[in-house]
Protein backbone atom coordinates (compact mmCIF):
# COMPACT_ATOMS: atom_id res chain seq x y z
CA UNK A 1 0.00 0.00 0.00
CA UNK A 2 1.22 3.67 -0.66
CA UNK A 3 1.73 5.67 2.47
CA UNK A 4 -0.45 8.60 2.83
CA UNK A 5 1.33 11.10 2.36
CA UNK A 6 2.67 9.99 -0.54
CA UNK A 7 -0.88 9.74 -1.78
CA UNK A 8 -1.82 13.16 -1.56
CA UNK A 9 1.55 14.24 -3.47
CA UNK A 10 0.43 12.36 -6.15
CA UNK A 11 -3.11 13.47 -5.75
CA UNK A 12 -1.76 17.16 -5.52
CA UNK A 13 -0.15 16.81 -8.52
CA UNK A 14 -2.82 14.97 -10.74
CA UNK A 15 -5.22 17.43 -9.39
CA UNK A 16 -3.21 20.87 -9.95
CA UNK A 17 -2.30 19.40 -13.96
CA UNK A 18 -5.96 18.81 -14.31
CA UNK A 19 -6.64 22.39 -13.23
CA UNK A 20 -4.08 23.46 -15.67
CA UNK A 21 -5.08 21.28 -18.79
CA UNK A 22 -8.75 22.79 -18.44
CA UNK A 23 -7.13 26.09 -18.70
CA UNK A 24 -5.13 25.59 -21.60
CA UNK A 25 -8.23 24.28 -23.05
CA UNK A 26 -10.50 27.12 -22.20
CA UNK A 27 -7.76 29.40 -23.23
CA UNK A 28 -7.58 28.08 -27.22
CA UNK A 29 -11.49 27.78 -27.39
CA UNK A 30 -13.10 29.50 -30.31
CA UNK A 31 -16.54 30.09 -29.01
CA UNK A 32 -17.73 32.22 -26.13
CA UNK A 33 -19.25 28.90 -24.85
CA UNK A 34 -15.88 27.60 -23.95
CA UNK A 35 -13.87 30.42 -23.75
CA UNK A 36 -15.90 33.12 -21.50
CA UNK A 37 -18.59 30.46 -20.08
CA UNK A 38 -16.61 27.67 -19.46
CA UNK A 39 -18.89 24.92 -20.70
CA UNK A 40 -16.55 22.24 -20.39
CA UNK A 41 -14.06 20.05 -18.77
CA UNK A 42 -11.12 17.88 -18.58
CA UNK A 43 -10.26 14.75 -16.54
CA UNK A 44 -7.76 12.12 -15.96
CA UNK A 45 -8.82 8.80 -15.42
CA UNK A 46 -7.29 5.29 -14.58
CA UNK A 47 -6.84 2.70 -17.07
CA UNK A 48 -10.35 1.33 -16.04
CA UNK A 49 -11.96 5.03 -16.91
CA UNK A 50 -12.03 6.19 -12.97
CA UNK A 51 -11.79 10.08 -12.28
CA UNK A 52 -10.39 9.89 -8.77
CA UNK A 53 -9.70 13.65 -8.57
CA UNK A 54 -12.20 16.52 -8.44
CA UNK A 55 -13.12 19.64 -11.34
CA UNK A 56 -15.65 17.21 -13.62
CA UNK A 57 -17.57 16.85 -11.35
CA UNK A 58 -20.97 17.13 -14.08
CA UNK A 59 -18.58 15.01 -16.20
CA UNK A 60 -16.98 12.29 -13.63
CA UNK A 61 -19.73 9.63 -14.64
CA UNK A 62 -19.76 10.44 -18.51
CA UNK A 63 -16.16 9.55 -18.49
CA UNK A 64 -15.98 6.48 -17.02
CA UNK A 65 -19.00 4.95 -19.23
CA UNK A 66 -17.07 6.69 -22.14
CA UNK A 67 -13.79 4.70 -20.82
CA UNK A 68 -15.69 1.35 -20.42
CA UNK A 69 -17.60 1.31 -23.78
CA UNK A 70 -14.22 2.23 -25.43
CA UNK A 71 -12.60 -0.13 -23.53
CA UNK A 72 -15.51 -3.16 -24.82
CA UNK A 73 -15.97 -1.56 -28.65
CA UNK A 74 -12.26 -1.51 -29.52
CA UNK A 75 -9.52 -4.34 -29.07
CA UNK A 76 -6.30 -3.25 -27.22
CA UNK A 77 -4.57 -4.56 -30.31
CA UNK A 78 -6.19 -1.71 -32.49
CA UNK A 79 -5.69 1.10 -29.76
CA UNK A 80 -1.86 2.49 -30.32
CA UNK A 81 0.01 5.56 -29.27
CA UNK A 82 -1.24 8.55 -30.68
CA UNK A 83 -4.85 7.44 -31.51
CA UNK A 84 -7.19 10.00 -30.30
CA UNK A 85 -11.30 9.21 -30.25
CA UNK A 86 -14.11 11.47 -30.51
CA UNK A 87 -17.81 10.86 -29.72
CA UNK A 88 -21.18 12.41 -28.41
CA UNK A 89 -24.07 9.52 -28.89
CA UNK A 90 -25.74 10.27 -25.31
CA UNK A 91 -26.93 6.92 -25.21
CA UNK A 92 -23.45 5.19 -26.07
CA UNK A 93 -21.44 7.61 -23.95
CA UNK A 94 -23.97 8.54 -21.35
CA UNK A 95 -23.38 12.69 -22.22
CA UNK A 96 -25.81 14.94 -21.43
CA UNK A 97 -26.96 15.96 -25.22
CA UNK A 98 -25.17 15.76 -28.80
CA UNK A 99 -23.61 19.18 -28.73
CA UNK A 100 -21.82 17.78 -25.74
CA UNK A 101 -18.62 16.32 -27.47
CA UNK A 102 -16.06 14.34 -26.48
CA UNK A 103 -12.40 13.89 -26.69
CA UNK A 104 -10.46 10.77 -25.28
CA UNK A 105 -7.22 9.54 -25.58
CA UNK A 106 -5.43 6.12 -23.50
CA UNK A 107 -1.86 6.86 -21.89
CA UNK A 108 -0.08 3.95 -23.39
CA UNK A 109 2.95 2.49 -21.76
CA UNK A 110 4.57 -1.00 -22.97
CA UNK A 111 1.86 -1.67 -24.91
CA UNK A 112 -0.75 -1.56 -22.32
CA UNK A 113 -3.38 1.49 -21.55
CA UNK A 114 -2.36 3.14 -18.08
CA UNK A 115 -4.30 6.12 -17.86
CA UNK A 116 -7.14 8.33 -20.00
CA UNK A 117 -6.57 11.79 -21.05
CA UNK A 118 -10.39 13.16 -21.26
CA UNK A 119 -12.25 16.28 -22.41
CA UNK A 120 -15.70 17.34 -22.96
CA UNK A 121 -16.76 20.45 -24.21
CA UNK A 122 -20.08 21.98 -25.10
CA UNK A 123 -20.78 23.14 -28.70
CA UNK A 124 -22.63 26.25 -29.54
CA UNK A 125 -24.23 24.69 -32.39
CA UNK A 126 -23.59 20.62 -33.53
CA UNK A 127 -26.00 20.15 -36.34
CA UNK A 128 -29.88 19.23 -35.87
CA UNK A 129 -32.92 20.89 -36.96
CA UNK A 130 -32.46 24.28 -35.61
CA UNK A 131 -29.12 26.83 -34.46
CA UNK A 132 -28.14 25.10 -31.76
CA UNK A 133 -29.07 22.01 -32.27
CA UNK A 134 -31.15 21.25 -29.42
CA UNK A 135 -34.99 22.25 -29.60
CA UNK A 136 -37.78 21.45 -27.74
CA UNK A 137 -40.08 19.67 -30.22
CA UNK A 138 -37.68 16.90 -31.06
CA UNK A 139 -39.79 13.57 -31.06
CA UNK A 140 -36.60 12.06 -31.54
CA UNK A 141 -32.71 11.97 -30.34
CA UNK A 142 -31.76 12.04 -34.29
CA UNK A 143 -33.57 15.55 -34.82
CA UNK A 144 -30.81 16.88 -31.99
CA UNK A 145 -28.06 17.23 -33.68
CA UNK A 146 -25.09 15.07 -35.96
CA UNK A 147 -24.04 11.58 -33.66
CA UNK A 148 -20.99 10.65 -33.95
CA UNK A 149 -20.39 7.12 -32.45
CA UNK A 150 -17.09 6.39 -30.28
CA UNK A 151 -14.34 6.50 -32.68
CA UNK A 152 -10.50 7.30 -33.75
CA UNK A 153 -10.36 10.95 -34.98
CA UNK A 154 -6.65 10.48 -35.00
CA UNK A 155 -4.69 7.19 -35.76
CA UNK A 156 -1.48 7.34 -34.73
CA UNK A 157 -0.88 10.75 -34.04
CA UNK A 158 -2.23 11.28 -38.03
CA UNK A 159 -5.55 12.82 -38.35
CA UNK A 160 -8.68 11.49 -40.25
CA UNK A 161 -9.73 13.57 -42.70
CA UNK A 162 -13.37 11.65 -42.55
CA UNK A 163 -14.33 13.14 -39.81
CA UNK A 164 -13.44 16.65 -40.24
CA UNK A 165 -15.07 16.40 -43.49
CA UNK A 166 -18.45 14.96 -41.63
CA UNK A 167 -18.52 17.35 -38.98
CA UNK A 168 -17.82 20.61 -41.26
CA UNK A 169 -20.47 19.15 -43.25
CA UNK A 170 -23.04 18.55 -40.94
CA UNK A 171 -22.61 21.71 -38.32
CA UNK A 172 -23.43 25.23 -38.83
CA UNK A 173 -20.25 27.46 -37.68
CA UNK A 174 -17.89 24.80 -38.66
CA UNK A 175 -15.01 26.92 -37.96
CA UNK A 176 -15.82 27.19 -34.37
CA UNK A 177 -16.66 23.76 -33.97
CA UNK A 178 -13.23 22.59 -35.58
CA UNK A 179 -11.45 24.97 -34.07
CA UNK A 180 -13.14 23.99 -30.09
CA UNK A 181 -12.43 20.72 -31.18
CA UNK A 182 -8.69 21.39 -32.01
CA UNK A 183 -8.36 23.33 -29.09
CA UNK A 184 -9.84 19.90 -27.07
CA UNK A 185 -7.40 17.44 -28.71
CA UNK A 186 -4.51 20.15 -28.53
CA UNK A 187 -5.06 20.25 -24.29
CA UNK A 188 -5.56 16.58 -24.66
CA UNK A 189 -2.33 15.72 -26.20
CA UNK A 190 -0.50 17.72 -23.93
CA UNK A 191 -1.94 16.03 -20.59
CA UNK A 192 -0.95 12.33 -22.16
CA UNK A 193 2.70 13.66 -21.92
CA UNK A 194 2.21 15.48 -18.49
CA UNK A 195 0.81 12.25 -17.09
CA UNK A 196 3.05 9.78 -18.89
CA UNK A 197 5.99 11.92 -16.93
CA UNK A 198 4.32 11.29 -13.71
CA UNK A 199 3.41 7.74 -13.95
CA UNK A 200 7.34 7.19 -15.14
CA UNK A 201 8.20 9.45 -12.04
CA UNK A 202 6.21 6.92 -9.60
CA UNK A 203 5.83 3.80 -11.19
CA UNK A 204 2.44 2.58 -12.70
CA UNK A 205 1.78 0.29 -9.59
CA UNK A 206 1.70 3.05 -7.27
CA UNK A 207 -0.14 5.49 -9.51
CA UNK A 208 -2.72 2.70 -9.61
CA UNK A 209 -2.82 2.29 -5.68
CA UNK A 210 -2.95 6.31 -5.39
CA UNK A 211 -6.10 5.85 -7.47
CA UNK A 212 -7.81 3.51 -5.67
CA UNK A 213 -7.37 5.10 -1.99
CA UNK A 214 -8.54 8.45 -3.17
CA UNK A 215 -11.72 6.60 -5.23
CA UNK A 216 -12.60 4.60 -1.88
CA UNK A 217 -11.84 7.32 1.10
CA UNK A 218 -14.77 9.92 -0.14
CA UNK A 219 -17.30 6.94 0.03
CA UNK A 220 -15.77 5.68 3.57
CA UNK A 221 -15.90 9.66 4.75
CA UNK A 222 -19.85 9.71 3.08
CA UNK A 223 -20.65 6.34 4.47
CA UNK A 224 -19.78 7.30 8.23
CA UNK A 225 -21.92 10.50 8.11
CA UNK A 226 -25.06 8.42 6.54
CA UNK A 227 -24.48 6.34 8.76
CA UNK A 228 -25.98 9.05 11.78
CA UNK A 229 -28.38 9.99 10.25
CA UNK A 230 -31.87 9.54 11.72
CA UNK A 231 -34.45 8.63 9.06
CA UNK A 232 -34.87 5.68 7.27
CA UNK A 233 -37.15 6.49 4.40
CA UNK A 234 -37.72 9.57 2.70
CA UNK A 235 -39.82 10.29 -0.88
CA UNK A 236 -40.20 13.32 -3.07
CA UNK A 237 -41.61 14.24 -6.40
CA UNK A 238 -41.59 16.88 -9.01
CA UNK A 239 -43.47 17.77 -11.80
CA UNK A 240 -41.90 19.02 -15.13
CA UNK A 241 -43.89 21.50 -17.10
CA UNK A 242 -46.13 19.99 -20.21
CA UNK A 243 -43.76 19.55 -22.98
CA UNK A 244 -44.47 20.08 -26.60
CA UNK A 245 -44.98 16.74 -28.16
CA UNK A 246 -46.70 14.90 -25.12
CA UNK A 247 -49.19 18.13 -23.60
CA UNK A 248 -49.07 16.84 -20.08
CA UNK A 249 -46.90 17.51 -16.97
CA UNK A 250 -44.29 14.74 -16.75
CA UNK A 251 -43.51 13.42 -13.35
CA UNK A 252 -40.33 12.69 -11.60
CA UNK A 253 -40.08 10.70 -8.28
CA UNK A 254 -37.90 9.69 -5.84
CA UNK A 255 -37.73 7.01 -2.78
CA UNK A 256 -34.70 7.21 -0.56
CA UNK A 257 -33.83 4.37 1.56
CA UNK A 258 -30.95 4.00 4.26
CA UNK A 259 -29.70 0.64 5.78
CA UNK A 260 -27.48 1.53 8.11
CA UNK A 261 -24.46 3.65 6.30
CA UNK A 262 -25.84 3.01 2.41
CA UNK A 263 -28.32 4.80 0.53
CA UNK A 264 -30.88 3.22 -2.01
CA UNK A 265 -32.20 5.52 -4.78
CA UNK A 266 -35.55 4.13 -6.45
CA UNK A 267 -36.66 6.33 -9.31
CA UNK A 268 -38.90 3.46 -10.62
CA UNK A 269 -42.38 5.36 -10.22
CA UNK A 270 -40.79 8.17 -12.31
CA UNK A 271 -42.99 8.45 -16.02
CA UNK A 272 -41.96 6.45 -18.69
CA UNK A 273 -39.65 8.11 -21.13
CA UNK A 274 -41.62 10.50 -23.83
CA UNK A 275 -41.23 11.30 -27.42
CA UNK A 276 -40.01 15.04 -26.11
CA UNK A 277 -36.25 16.19 -25.43
CA UNK A 278 -36.38 16.15 -21.24
CA UNK A 279 -35.41 12.43 -20.64
CA UNK A 280 -32.02 12.79 -18.61
CA UNK A 281 -29.06 10.15 -19.48
CA UNK A 282 -28.47 7.71 -16.27
CA UNK A 283 -25.32 8.96 -16.13
CA UNK A 284 -26.27 12.86 -15.36
CA UNK A 285 -28.51 10.93 -12.75
CA UNK A 286 -25.49 9.74 -11.19
CA UNK A 287 -24.03 12.86 -10.99
CA UNK A 288 -27.25 14.48 -9.24
CA UNK A 289 -26.85 12.00 -6.60
CA UNK A 290 -23.12 12.22 -6.13
CA UNK A 291 -23.18 16.31 -5.60
CA UNK A 292 -25.87 16.54 -3.80
CA UNK A 293 -24.70 13.56 -1.28
CA UNK A 294 -21.70 15.78 -0.99
CA UNK A 295 -23.31 18.54 -0.08
CA UNK A 296 -26.03 16.85 2.49
CA UNK A 297 -22.53 14.86 3.92
CA UNK A 298 -19.25 17.15 4.01
CA UNK A 299 -19.24 19.52 0.73
CA UNK A 300 -15.06 19.46 2.02
CA UNK A 301 -15.38 15.86 0.73
CA UNK A 302 -13.74 15.31 -3.35
CA UNK A 303 -16.65 14.62 -5.23
CA UNK A 304 -15.68 11.97 -7.84
CA UNK A 305 -16.98 8.71 -9.09
CA UNK A 306 -16.17 6.90 -5.99
CA UNK A 307 -18.76 8.56 -4.19
CA UNK A 308 -21.24 6.09 -5.97
CA UNK A 309 -19.86 3.41 -3.62
CA UNK A 310 -22.11 5.24 -0.97
CA UNK A 311 -25.23 4.34 -2.88
CA UNK A 312 -27.14 2.50 -5.39
CA UNK A 313 -29.54 3.05 -8.12
CA UNK A 314 -32.96 1.57 -8.93
CA UNK A 315 -33.84 2.98 -12.46
CA UNK A 316 -35.24 0.45 -14.96
CA UNK A 317 -34.68 1.36 -18.53
CA UNK A 318 -37.49 3.70 -20.55
CA UNK A 319 -38.21 5.68 -18.02
CA UNK A 320 -37.73 9.84 -18.21
CA UNK A 321 -34.50 9.81 -16.05
CA UNK A 322 -33.19 6.46 -17.75
CA UNK A 323 -33.88 6.40 -21.43
CA UNK A 324 -33.21 3.97 -24.27
CA UNK A 325 -32.56 5.30 -27.70
CA UNK A 326 -34.10 6.84 -29.89
CA UNK A 327 -35.38 9.05 -26.76
CA UNK A 328 -34.09 12.89 -27.27
CA UNK A 329 -32.22 14.12 -24.95
CA UNK A 330 -31.50 17.64 -25.52
CA UNK A 331 -33.27 19.52 -22.56
CA UNK A 332 -31.55 17.51 -20.01
CA UNK A 333 -29.86 20.50 -18.51
CA UNK A 334 -33.12 22.29 -17.72
CA UNK A 335 -34.32 19.01 -16.15
CA UNK A 336 -31.66 18.49 -13.61
CA UNK A 337 -33.18 20.98 -11.36
CA UNK A 338 -36.04 19.47 -10.58
CA UNK A 339 -34.18 16.12 -10.41
CA UNK A 340 -31.89 17.93 -7.85
CA UNK A 341 -34.86 18.90 -5.95
CA UNK A 342 -36.31 15.81 -5.11
CA UNK A 343 -33.27 13.81 -4.51
CA UNK A 344 -31.93 16.85 -2.14
CA UNK A 345 -35.31 17.33 -0.35
CA UNK A 346 -35.64 13.12 0.36
CA UNK A 347 -31.78 13.90 1.49
CA UNK A 348 -32.98 16.71 3.93
CA UNK A 349 -35.44 14.65 5.25
CA UNK A 350 -33.44 11.70 6.18
CA UNK A 351 -30.74 14.02 7.94
CA UNK A 352 -34.17 15.18 10.15
CA UNK A 353 -34.21 18.32 8.15
CA UNK A 354 -36.77 20.36 7.18
CA UNK A 355 -37.21 20.30 3.26
CA UNK A 356 -36.88 23.31 0.72
CA UNK A 357 -38.75 25.16 -2.09
CA UNK A 358 -38.50 24.15 -5.26
CA UNK A 359 -35.75 26.04 -7.71
CA UNK A 360 -36.92 28.20 -10.51
CA UNK A 361 -36.31 27.15 -14.35
CA UNK A 362 -33.72 28.53 -15.95
CA UNK A 363 -33.05 28.23 -19.41
CA UNK A 364 -31.26 28.64 -23.05
CA UNK A 365 -31.82 31.20 -25.50
CA UNK A 366 -30.25 30.18 -28.97
CA UNK A 367 -30.18 33.33 -31.82
CA UNK A 368 -29.54 32.04 -35.19
CA UNK A 369 -28.67 35.06 -37.13
CA UNK A 370 -28.58 35.34 -40.81
CA UNK A 371 -26.19 38.20 -41.01
CA UNK A 372 -23.15 38.51 -39.19
CA UNK A 373 -19.97 40.78 -38.94
CA UNK A 374 -19.02 38.64 -41.89
CA UNK A 375 -21.34 38.62 -44.73
CA UNK A 376 -22.52 35.84 -45.92
CA UNK A 377 -21.61 33.80 -42.66
CA UNK A 378 -24.16 32.77 -40.45
CA UNK A 379 -23.80 32.76 -36.88
CA UNK A 380 -25.27 30.86 -34.10
CA UNK A 381 -25.50 33.05 -30.55
CA UNK A 382 -25.53 30.36 -27.84
CA UNK A 383 -26.68 31.42 -24.12
CA UNK A 384 -27.73 29.93 -20.83
CA UNK A 385 -29.99 31.63 -18.84
CA UNK A 386 -29.87 31.90 -14.88
CA UNK A 387 -32.74 31.58 -12.67
CA UNK A 388 -32.96 31.26 -8.66
CA UNK A 389 -32.79 28.84 -5.77
CA UNK A 390 -35.47 27.76 -3.69
CA UNK A 391 -35.72 28.78 -0.43
CA UNK A 392 -35.25 26.73 3.31
CA UNK A 393 -35.05 26.91 6.77
CA UNK A 394 -33.09 29.67 7.72
CA UNK A 395 -31.42 30.51 4.13
CA UNK A 396 -33.24 32.95 1.83
CA UNK A 397 -32.99 31.48 -2.07
CA UNK A 398 -30.05 32.64 -4.27
CA UNK A 399 -31.05 35.31 -6.51
CA UNK A 400 -29.76 35.21 -10.53
CA UNK A 401 -27.84 32.17 -10.58
CA UNK A 402 -27.98 28.90 -12.32
CA UNK A 403 -29.68 26.80 -10.28
CA UNK A 404 -27.90 23.63 -11.25
CA UNK A 405 -24.76 25.31 -9.74
CA UNK A 406 -25.96 25.59 -5.77
CA UNK A 407 -26.76 22.76 -3.49
CA UNK A 408 -27.24 22.86 0.16
CA UNK A 409 -27.25 21.18 3.26
CA UNK A 410 -28.90 22.93 6.56
CA UNK A 411 -25.80 25.51 7.37
CA UNK A 412 -23.74 25.73 3.97
CA UNK A 413 -24.02 26.44 0.24
CA UNK A 414 -21.42 25.63 -2.33
CA UNK A 415 -21.25 26.69 -5.79
CA UNK A 416 -19.57 25.45 -9.28
CA UNK A 417 -20.54 25.76 -12.65
CA UNK A 418 -20.88 28.38 -15.95
CA UNK A 419 -19.98 31.49 -15.86
CA UNK A 420 -22.19 34.10 -17.98
CA UNK A 421 -20.64 35.45 -21.14
CA UNK A 422 -19.81 39.24 -20.74
CA UNK A 423 -21.93 41.70 -22.05
CA UNK A 424 -19.23 43.65 -24.06
CA UNK A 425 -18.02 39.93 -25.48
CA UNK A 426 -21.65 39.11 -26.95
CA UNK A 427 -22.54 42.42 -28.43
CA UNK A 428 -17.73 42.35 -29.86
CA UNK A 429 -19.62 39.07 -31.75
CA UNK A 430 -23.09 39.03 -32.25
CA UNK A 431 -25.38 41.54 -34.36
CA UNK A 432 -27.36 42.34 -31.00
CA UNK A 433 -27.93 44.97 -28.16
CA UNK A 434 -28.78 43.95 -24.58
CA UNK A 435 -30.74 46.81 -23.61
CA UNK A 436 -31.39 45.10 -20.08
CA UNK A 437 -30.15 42.90 -17.48
CA UNK A 438 -32.16 43.25 -14.01
CA UNK A 439 -33.75 41.34 -11.10
CA UNK A 440 -37.47 40.81 -11.13
CA UNK A 441 -38.87 42.02 -8.46
CA UNK A 442 -41.39 40.35 -6.28
CA UNK A 443 -40.35 36.96 -8.44
CA UNK A 444 -39.15 34.67 -5.62
CA UNK A 445 -41.62 32.72 -4.24
CA UNK A 446 -42.88 35.05 -0.58
CA UNK A 447 -42.34 33.21 2.92
CA UNK A 448 -40.38 33.17 6.41
CA UNK A 449 -37.53 32.84 4.16
CA UNK A 450 -37.96 34.40 0.63
CA UNK A 451 -37.19 32.34 -2.91
CA UNK A 452 -34.17 33.40 -4.87
CA UNK A 453 -35.67 36.04 -7.34
CA UNK A 454 -34.95 35.58 -10.96
CA UNK A 455 -33.75 37.58 -13.80
CA UNK A 456 -34.26 39.22 -16.82
CA UNK A 457 -32.39 39.64 -20.07
CA UNK A 458 -33.73 41.88 -22.91
CA UNK A 459 -31.88 41.66 -26.53
CA UNK A 460 -32.09 44.15 -29.38
CA UNK A 461 -31.97 42.34 -32.59
CA UNK A 462 -30.22 44.22 -35.04
CA UNK A 463 -31.01 42.51 -37.93
CA UNK A 464 -32.60 39.04 -38.69
CA UNK A 465 -32.52 35.79 -37.02
CA UNK A 466 -34.23 32.65 -35.73
CA UNK A 467 -35.38 32.38 -32.07
CA UNK A 468 -34.75 28.87 -30.32
CA UNK A 469 -35.13 28.90 -26.31
CA UNK A 470 -35.61 25.91 -23.97
CA UNK A 471 -36.87 25.55 -20.73
CA UNK A 472 -38.65 22.58 -18.73
CA UNK A 473 -39.36 23.83 -15.22
CA UNK A 474 -41.40 26.57 -13.64
CA UNK A 475 -42.70 28.44 -17.02
CA UNK A 476 -46.20 26.33 -16.73
CA UNK A 477 -46.18 24.83 -13.28
CA UNK A 478 -44.64 27.18 -10.77
CA UNK A 479 -41.89 26.38 -8.00
CA UNK A 480 -43.83 25.36 -5.42
CA UNK A 481 -42.97 26.45 -2.10
CA UNK A 482 -42.83 24.62 1.86
CA UNK A 483 -43.92 24.80 5.42
CA UNK A 484 -46.57 27.56 4.19
CA UNK A 485 -43.96 29.27 1.54
CA UNK A 486 -45.23 30.51 -1.39
CA UNK A 487 -44.31 29.46 -5.27
CA UNK A 488 -42.04 31.11 -7.45
CA UNK A 489 -43.04 33.77 -9.91
CA UNK A 490 -43.55 31.90 -13.17
CA UNK A 491 -40.96 32.13 -15.94
CA UNK A 492 -41.90 33.85 -19.60
CA UNK A 493 -40.10 34.70 -22.72
CA UNK A 494 -41.19 37.67 -24.49
CA UNK A 495 -40.93 39.46 -28.11
CA UNK A 496 -41.31 43.21 -27.59
CA UNK A 497 -42.52 43.61 -24.35
CA UNK A 498 -44.18 46.67 -23.58
CA UNK A 499 -45.38 47.17 -26.68
CA UNK A 500 -48.42 46.85 -29.21
CA UNK A 501 -46.62 43.42 -31.01
CA UNK A 502 -45.76 42.06 -27.56
CA UNK A 503 -46.20 38.73 -28.24
CA UNK A 504 -45.28 35.87 -25.63
CA UNK A 505 -43.30 32.70 -26.99
CA UNK A 506 -45.59 29.61 -25.76
CA UNK A 507 -43.57 27.01 -27.78
CA UNK A 508 -39.77 26.77 -29.19
CA UNK A 509 -39.15 29.13 -32.13
CA UNK A 510 -39.70 32.39 -33.38
CA UNK A 511 -38.57 34.41 -35.81
CA UNK A 512 -37.35 37.66 -35.10
CA UNK A 513 -36.63 41.51 -37.05
CA UNK A 514 -34.67 43.66 -36.93
CA UNK A 515 -35.51 46.31 -33.71
CA UNK A 516 -37.66 43.52 -32.00
CA UNK A 517 -36.76 42.73 -28.26
CA UNK A 518 -36.46 39.07 -26.67
CA UNK A 519 -36.46 39.14 -22.88
CA UNK A 520 -35.80 35.97 -20.86
CA UNK A 521 -37.84 36.10 -17.47
CA UNK A 522 -36.42 32.80 -15.20
CA UNK A 523 -38.88 31.34 -13.09
CA UNK A 524 -38.55 32.22 -8.98
CA UNK A 525 -37.76 29.92 -6.74
CA UNK A 526 -39.75 28.65 -3.84
CA UNK A 527 -40.58 30.51 -0.46
CA UNK A 528 -40.05 28.98 2.93
CA UNK A 529 -42.54 29.41 5.71
CA UNK A 530 -45.70 31.42 6.16
CA UNK A 531 -44.88 35.29 4.94
CA UNK A 532 -46.32 37.20 7.58
CA UNK A 533 -43.81 35.11 9.64
CA UNK A 534 -41.00 37.05 7.70
CA UNK A 535 -38.80 39.62 9.78
CA UNK A 536 -40.23 42.89 9.27
CA UNK A 537 -36.21 44.38 8.56
CA UNK A 538 -35.66 41.66 6.10
CA UNK A 539 -38.84 42.92 4.14
CA UNK A 540 -37.33 46.31 4.09
CA UNK A 541 -34.09 45.35 3.22
CA UNK A 542 -35.58 43.05 0.50
CA UNK A 543 -37.28 46.58 -0.91
CA UNK A 544 -34.24 48.78 -0.43
CA UNK A 545 -32.21 46.02 -2.73
CA UNK A 546 -35.08 45.53 -5.50
CA UNK A 547 -36.31 41.95 -4.69
CA UNK A 548 -39.66 42.96 -3.39
CA UNK A 549 -41.75 46.14 -4.33
CA UNK A 550 -43.37 47.96 -1.71
CA UNK A 551 -46.90 47.00 -3.13
CA UNK A 552 -45.75 43.25 -2.63
CA UNK A 553 -44.07 43.91 0.95
CA UNK A 554 -48.06 45.16 1.39
CA UNK A 555 -50.04 41.99 -0.12
CA UNK A 556 -47.67 38.65 0.90
CA UNK A 557 -46.00 40.19 4.16
CA UNK A 558 -48.17 42.51 5.61
CA UNK A 559 -45.20 45.11 5.45
CA UNK A 560 -45.88 48.90 4.93
CA UNK A 561 -42.76 50.21 3.45
CA UNK A 562 -42.99 53.91 2.73
CA UNK A 563 -40.55 56.51 0.98
CA UNK A 564 -40.12 59.96 3.24
CA UNK A 565 -38.23 61.52 0.53
CA UNK A 566 -35.56 60.13 1.68
CA UNK A 567 -35.37 57.15 2.18
CA UNK A 568 -37.62 54.19 2.58
CA UNK A 569 -38.81 53.32 6.07
CA UNK A 570 -41.48 50.88 7.84
CA UNK A 571 -45.31 52.27 9.03
CA UNK A 572 -44.69 50.42 12.03
CA UNK A 573 -48.55 51.50 13.42
CA UNK A 574 -50.11 49.83 10.25
CA UNK A 575 -47.74 47.39 10.15
CA UNK A 576 -48.40 45.99 13.42
CA UNK A 577 -52.31 46.34 12.65
CA UNK A 578 -52.31 44.25 9.61
CA UNK A 579 -50.18 41.13 10.68
CA UNK A 580 -52.18 40.54 13.99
Amino acid sequence: MVDPITVEVIRSKFQALVGELRFALIRSAFSSLTRESRDCSFGILSSQGEMPLEGASSQHFVYLRAAQRLLEKVRLEDIHEGDVFIGNDPHEIGSGHAPDVLITAPVMMGGAIVAFCTTLAHKMDFGGAVPGSIYMGATEIFQEGLLIPLMKMYDRGKVVPQVEQIIRTNVRNADIVLGDLGAQVGSTLIGIDRVRELINRYTPETINQTFESLLASSSIRIRKLVARWPGKVAESEAYLDPPVNSGHPVKLRVRVTRERDHLTFDFNETDPQVRDPINVQYSVLMKVISTCLVSMTDPNIPEHVGIARAFSVVAKEGIVLNPVSPAPVGNTTMVQTAVIDIVQNCLLTLKGARQSGKRGGHGVVVLGWRDGLVPGRKYVQYEIQKSASGALEGKDGVSAVNPLDYQYDAAALSSVGVLETPVEIIEAQYPVRINRYELIPDSGGPGKFRGGVSPRRVYEALTTCDLNVRHAVSFDIPSGGVEGGFPGRLGRVVINSGTRSEVEVEGWSHEVHRGDTIAFEGGGGGGYGPPFERDTESVLRDVKEGFVTPEGALSHYGVVVIYDGNQWQIDETVTRKLRL
